[in-house]
């Protein structure tokens, strides 16, 4: 009996083997993988990653040897560029291992600058009652832990912050938050509503491109400093609704249903229609390996990598710029190039010498530009007592301004984590008291170079489970920052508007003029009269006007996270001042007492029979 039964399963078994593989779409030669064929027609990602050399295992894994649709899907990737399978994808062996590495470990994987500067901010200068330890070097991956760092900081970034970085997976959202996140495919892939899994032989497998357009890069970069708003003149209003359409509200929407205005657009945009890649370079992207946690610190690129360039010639069989060139397919190209070099020695294989011409390319369309490089030696640019300025204290045309960010924290309440995906105690909310886009005041970064600053306040409300005010536990924070606004404009401003405006030199708007022989300063703005925060007051317990950042005595009001950023002191403010009364007359960077300023000032004290006192 047990022989006949099994005969019997043996038979059973052999048979079903023979119907599926009858039903199998064998093909009639040996392929690189199976996929292809059931998945005849598939469009090649891009020219790099042809289907005929790579076929579709080398990135998306599963199962290449399997017929079965089940087996052969075991185990496959949809998104290669994910940075928790990278390392077996677009990161192996023989692929993109070195840049995978890299980009682990830049600003846009870890947020790094976020994290420390929250807790910077928040934890080190007030300590929060039951308030956990600080967590410095911390970066997304982090989070992901199994014992994540936790404070009230940390939280914030969680819940309010943590939907755009590389480590987010890709796709989990309708809209605009559901294309960020992806790893490599956040900016190399286009079109990506055509990752939808396909049950046909036809696949339009969605695009990759080196040549990133600036819509991948806006989609992250439209918060916080807004440079991917500002550089293509889009300033992010309050909620107004202007201009209005009729007697209705402004129908043009950011995301977010966020009102917009049209502004002076960036003149590398407005002028050159220059995108985001012509001047970010892939180690100011990706990273060069090194762990940051401030931007400019990462970022490659200058304006003195374009505008006084220095030009290497491109030697070596497998030269970075030879093949930077190669994939981009849009920029003319020879063996033994010349080409300028970033801060970090990237080649900037867009900006070339040819014949005693510096030509500029844009990589979108390899159309050309040729560049006078020569106006870097004018009067204006090597004016003594300059040496400090950036090229964006003079040419930034307007920042964003947001003073007075509010956030209320809810004890009572649950909100959804960014990190985990799931809903836990604590809810923020955040409004803010008005936006600006005036021109930039002016400050000191890394006590090194003047920079235009912006403020970063928030004013922190904590409520318990019942409802009740903490007041303990709320504070305020008073900060600025220093960034590129990307508004640069070809004319830069003029001497008055900064040695005479109180707005720039970081006082805040007001009539700034002379009293019995002394500077005093009325602010415009009048925050010292708001009643101080005490239970249910709406006063912001503030005695300066929010756009003061430092006083005539040099006192800073505000300041930037650790070291980093300040406003000027008051021998700087002083030496500022003290050009305002020559301007009248002396309008000229090439007139003589600016040669040496600190001397033509001491003569104007101590001589007589100059004509400014006649």
């Amino acid at each position: 009996m047990k022989k006949i039964l099994t005969i019997v399963s043996l038979t059973l078994i052999v048979g079903i083997l023979f119907i599926k593989e009858g039903r199998l779409n064998r093909p009639s030669e040996p392929l690189k993988d199976a996929c292809v064929s059931c998945h005849k027609e598939v469009e090649n990602p891009d020219p790099s990653h042809p289907i005929s050399a790579f076929g579709c295992y080398t990135c998306h894994l599963g199962n290449r040897y399997s017929f079965d649709r089940e087996r052969a899907h075991f185990s496959m990737v949809r998104n290669p560029g994910d940075l928790r399978v990278v390392d077996r994808t677009c990161g192996k062996t023989g692929c993109h291992s070195d840049i995978a590495a890299r980009v682990k470990n830049s600003l846009m994987a870890t947020n790094t600058g976020i994290l420390r500067t929250l807790q910077e901010q928040w934890l080190k200068r007030k300590a929060l009652p039951g308030s956990s330890p600080l967590a410095m070097g911390v970066g997304v991956s982090d989070l992901y832990g199994k014992t994540p760092p936790q404070n009230l900081a940390i939280d914030h970034y969680r819940k309010m912050c943590g939907g755009c970085h590389l480590w987010k997976k890709r796709g989990d959202r309708k809209g605009e938050i559901g294309r960020r996140g992806g790893g490599c495919s956040d900016c190399h892939v286009l079109d990506d509503e055509k990752g939808q899994e396909q049950e046909k032989e036809a696949i339009d497998h969605p695009e990759m491109t080196t040549r990133i357009p600036s819509a991948n890069c806006i989609k992250c970069h439209n918060r916080s400093a807004r440079i991917g708003l500002s550089y293509f003149g889009r300033f992010e209003s309050a909620g107004y609704g202007t201009p209005y359409e009729g007697a209705g509200l402004s129908s043009r929407r950011l995301s977010g249903n966020r009102f917009f205005l049209d502004l002076q657009a960036d003149v590398h945009f407005s002028r050159a229609g220059m995108e985001c890649i012509d001047c970010h370079t892939a180690t100011g992207l990706m990273g060069d390996g090194k762990r940051y946690d401030r931007m400019h610190s990462q970022t490659d690129i200058t304006c003195q990598t374009c505008h006084s360039p220095e030009f290497s010639m491109i030697k070596g069989p497998d030269a970075l710029a030879d093949r930077l060139a190669f994939l981009n397919k849009r920029i003319p190209w020879k063996k033994g190039q010349s080409v300028a070099l970033s801060k970090k020695g990237t080649p900037i294989y867009n900006l070339q010498k040819e014949d005693g011409k510096t030509i500029f390319y844009r990589k979108m369309d390899g159309r050309p530009f040729e560049m006078d490089i020569q106006s870097s030696n004018k009067p204006h640019h090597r004016l003594k007592g300059h040496e400090r300025l950036s090229c964006q204290a003079c040419h930034s045309a307007w920042i964003p301004q947001c003073y007075g960010c509010h956030l209320t924290y809810n004890k009572s309440e649950k909100q959804k984590d960014w990190i985990n995906n799931k809903m836990s105690p604590g809810r923020w909310k955040e409004a803010r008291s008005y936006l600006r886009f005036s021109r930039p005041a002016l400050g000191i970064r890394d006590d090194l170079e003047i920079f235009p600053i912006s403020p970063c306040q928030e004013f922190v409300s904590v409520f318990d489970k019942s409802g009740k005010y903490l007041e303990d536990e709320s504070f305020n924070i008073m900060n600025i920052s220093a960034f590129d606004p990307h508004t640069t404009a070809r004319k830069s401003r003029g001497c008055l508007e900064c040695h005479q405006d109180p707005k720039v030199i970081g006082l805040g708007e007001g009539i700034l003029h002379q009293k019995g022989g002394k500077r005093v300063f009325r602010p415009t703005y009048d925050s010292s009269s708001s009643p101080p925060r005490t239970g249910s007051s709406t006063g912001i317990d503030v005695s300066f006007p929010l756009d003061s950042f430092v006083n005539l005595k040099g006192e800073p009001l505000q300041s930037g996270p650790g070291k980093g950023v300040r406003p000027f002191n008051k021998e700087e403010i002083d030496r500022i001042l003290s050009v305002s009364p020559c301007l009248g007359c002396h309008d000229s960077y090439e007139d003589r007492i600016y040669a040496d300023f600190k001397e033509s000032d001491k003569r104007f004290e101590i001589e007589g029979g100059l004509p400014c006192l006649k």
